[in-house]
């Protein structure tokens, strides 16, 4: 990770549903940055907002369904998140997106092949063949010219995430965004498609902002960490020491659950997170999961403040709660 100063940052930025003439709040105003050439890590459950805020990144949401509210800067200059068509000049190009189904990114429709000379010129159709060949091979696809004559269901998942990251990088783009790009790949397959992004950070300069349940590919690929529940960030900071000193309860109870080979009985923390309804409700919206939780944390919803250098947390304990755990257990 070779840069200190930001390539990317989000000032403010939110995701709403509009439902019934007024709004559902889905992810609340959240600022975060990534480094250039380096890696931005998100972690969370599933459902707290974390694949809806980098889809605003990229402006992917219908105006008529969603509203999207703050501002995003690449290298300083403001993307038009509001102006379908401006987007055009960053979506696939300045930055690129890899999702975490990759049969659904491609039409069953149309080869592999046709997907990367999507909307090139006759002329242009060679040069671009050429290059999509080329970025195959870099993905470690064996023999690329046979990949760009199949169609997404002939491939295997593995080649299929491949193909695709080799589609988002087609253009070159100075930020991608990896939503799960690992998921239900089985292990061997996962530790190629981790290396192949840490190859390509080295060699390009990438940087990349990654989405992520598996605390084990953040914690190897990020020098940032934010953690995300119900639709807030409610800690960040550099990864090594988000990891040696979590100070919000969600986070210490995320870690506490990660897997591992050992003996030691599985840390489980009860209850459930929000859904979308209850996101409104007064006060924070860990409490009720909460082993420390205090009568204003139920009517006052923390400010995000400093905990230490560049280390933030939305916790009005900030980690006293610590002391009411009992046993290890959650």
């Amino acid at each position: 990770m070779n840069g200190m100063e930001p390539l990317f940052v989000t000032k403010g930025l939110s995701v709403s549903l509009r439902e019934k003439g007024g709004l559902l709040p889905v992810v609340f105003p959240a600022d975060i940055a990534v480094k250039a050439g380096g890696c931005t890590g998100i972690v969370g459950e599933s459902g707290c907002g974390k694949s809806m805020l980098c889809k605003a990144v990229l402006s992917l949401f219908s105006e008529r369904k969603w509203q999207v509210e703050g501002e995003a800067f690449l290298k300083g200059e403001r993307i038009p998140l509001e102006n379908d068509r401006k987007m055009d000049e960053f979506r696939g190009r300045r930055m690129s997106m890899i999702v975490q189904d990759p049969l659904s990114a491609f039409d069953p429709r149309m080869t592999i092949g046709a997907h990367f000379l999507e909307g090139s010129r006759r002329r242009e159709r060679k040069e671009r063949y050429q290059a999509a060949v080329s970025v195959l091979s870099r993905m470690a696809l064996k023999d690329p010219e046979d990949v760009m004559r199949k169609y997404a269901f002939e491939l295997s998942g593995g080649m299929l995430q491949r193909a695709l990251m080799g589609l988002s990088l087609l253009g070159r783009p100075e930020l991608l965004i990896a939503d799960e790009p690992t998921t239900a790949l089985d292990s061997t397959v996962q530790e190629e498609i981790l290396r192949l992004l840490l190859d390509l950070q080295k060699e390009t300069g990438l940087s990349l902002l990654l989405i992520s349940h598996d605390l084990n590919v953040v914690s190897r690929m990020a020098d940032t960490i934010y953690v995300m529940y119900a639709g807030r960030i409610v800690e960040s900071g550099p990864i090594e020491e988000v990891q040696r000193h979590p100070l919000h309860p969600y986070t210490v109870g995320l870690f506490a659950s990660r897997p591992a080979f050992s003996k030691e009985r599985l840390s489980v923390m009860e209850g459930r997170p929000p859904v979308l309804g209850e996101l409104l409700k007064a006060g924070c919206a860990f409490a009720p999961r909460c082993p420390g939780v205090k009568e204003e944390c139920r009517s006052t919803v923390p400010s995000f403040e400093t905990a230490g250098e560049g280390h933030l947390v939305r916790c009005g304990q900030k980690g006293a709660w610590g002391s009411h755990r009992e046993g290890g257990s959650f």
